[in-house]
């Protein structure tokens, strides 16, 4: 059995949970086909981040293809850095493709009048909430792409646990969870971060990366980013991080990152190795940290650069919470290596798994290789976006000068949130950017036939 790194860490969820074989995982995922149906009333940031995270995110999880139909012949009303002036143009862009017969499963976006609540998943979007469920929804005007790219995210979520058969009717996520009583800001009247630092630029990192480039920013180029990590893009960063494509292979990870930021015209800085006790903020550096890293160890470090805030963003790692995601701020007065006092990065496992897929794979690669599987994590890029938009929420809030919630953990199997306590960020050493620069949109419905 040969097995294909590019879709390893996810062939890995299947073996875990459903007891099969690397090789019957990998045929599965192979099998698994995605349709996203575009209907009317979809020309918004929202509809589009929508449509084009769904693309990105579903095809490291429909391996067998994903494709688009529909409305697409519209102009592109999305601050993503395509260089496709169409919807068309930048649906073929993110890597739709096309595959023969019907679909495993269906996405739909927009008012489609000949689908039924039965025929798929539909996105749906409002203020700073989005979901995907099976009954049509409301949606508002679609100003916040970060909506947008939740909604697409979620969808894709639904569709591949229903795909599975381990089916789940809705999700959804408030992106700005606030105490009872407290008015939440319109995306309008918010203020957009000015300058963060990326640490770590896998999965999560590439994710905070893509739903920073969607928002709206008058001037890109006001926008300073520090990019940091050591590590280089190899195949099996394929199924989990959306920036990468085959042609990035050994590329460092900074670099991919910074060609996407340049793109988007954001000014941008990189460090092409790990962060360490010795690196401390110097004059113009960003007050603002998000901590992609999957290491304690590393969290630790970031406590004595002397960041104002760090948003930290921790994914599950096995088959049964791989859908599970933490955000995590940090300030002065609440410590991130306090917060991680007393625990430790889990050891690598040491020898072979006493399963049959395990052993099956010994023989093929060899023990080291066999070993080195079992230690890896499970993933999947749509948990990435989901988590990095509300991250990105949060810098935004703090930004604003909202109160933000100190942690919250969430699955995206669970329908909805609990209610967690909130903090006060000093923002007086992070500065903005301005608010979003909106376009005039109508009113967006998606109405039952």
């Amino acid at each position: 059995m040969a097995l294909e790194k590019q879709i390893a860490r996810l062939s890995k969820m299947l073996v875990e949970a459903d007891d099969i074989t690397f090789e019957d995982a990998q045929s599965r995922l192979r099998s698994m086909t995605l349709e996203i149906v575009v209907g009317e009333n979809t020309s918004s940031p929202a509809a589009h981040c929508a449509i084009l995270t769904a693309i990105s995110v579903g095809r490291r999880s429909f391996i067998g293809g994903v494709r688009v139909v529909g409305s697409l012949d519209q102009p592109l009303k999305s601050a993503l850095p395509f260089v496709s002036n169409t919807l068309r143009d930048a649906v073929a862009e993110a890597g739709a493709s096309g595959f023969d017969g019907d679909p495993s499963q269906k996405l739909i976006v927009g008012t489609v009048r000949c689908y039924q609540s039965t025929d798929g998943f539909h996105i749906w979007w409002k203020g700073w909430r989005a979901g995907a469920n099976r009954d049509v929804q409301l949606c508002d005007e679609g100003k916040n792409p970060l909506s947008g790219i939740v909604g697409g995210a979620l969808g894709v979520g639904l569709a591949f646990q229903a795909a599975r058969n381990s089916p789940q009717l809705a999700s959804e996520i408030d992106l700005w969870p606030a105490e009872p009583d407290v008015d939440i800001p319109a995306f309008d009247d918010v203020w957009l971060p000015k300058a963060a630092w990326l640490i770590g630029l896998g999965n999560l990192g590439q994710a905070f990366l893509w739903a920073l480039s969607a928002l709206p920013y008058s001037v890109p180029a006001d926008v300073s980013l520090m990019l940091q990590d050591r590590d280089r893009v190899s195949e099996e960063n394929w199924v989990t991080s959306i920036l990468v494509r085959d042609e990035t292979f050994g590329s460092n990870k900074t670099k991919i990152a910074e060609e996407w930021a340049l793109r988007k015209g954001f000014s941008v800085r990189r460090v092409d190795r790990f962060l360490s006790a010795a690196d401390h903020l110097h004059g113009d550096d960003p007050r603002l940290a998000f901590s992609g890293v999957d290491s304690i160890k590393a969290r630790k470090i970031m406590d004595r650069v002397g960041f104002d805030c760090i948003i930290d963003a921790g994914l599950g790692r096995r088959a049964n919470d791989f859908d599970r995601f933490r955000i995590t701020a940090f300030d002065q007065e609440h410590s991130i290596a306090k917060h991680f006092d007393g625990q430790s990065d889990p050891e690598a496992p040491d020898e072979v798994p006493d399963q049959k897929a395990y052993h099956e794979l010994e023989k093929s690669i060899g023990q080291c290789g066999a070993v080195e599987i079992a230690g890896t994590s499970v993933a999947a890029a749509f948990v990435s976006a989901a988590a990095a938009a509300c991250a990105i929420a949060r810098s935004i809030a703090v930004t604003s000068g909202c109160p933000i919630p100190v942690n919250e953990v969430r699955r995206l199997s669970a329908a909805t949130s609990r209610a967690a306590p909130t903090i006060n960020v000093s923002s007086r050493g992070l500065g903005h950017a301005g608010k979003p620069m909106i376009s005039s949109a109508s009113v967006l419905r998606i109405e039952a036939a």
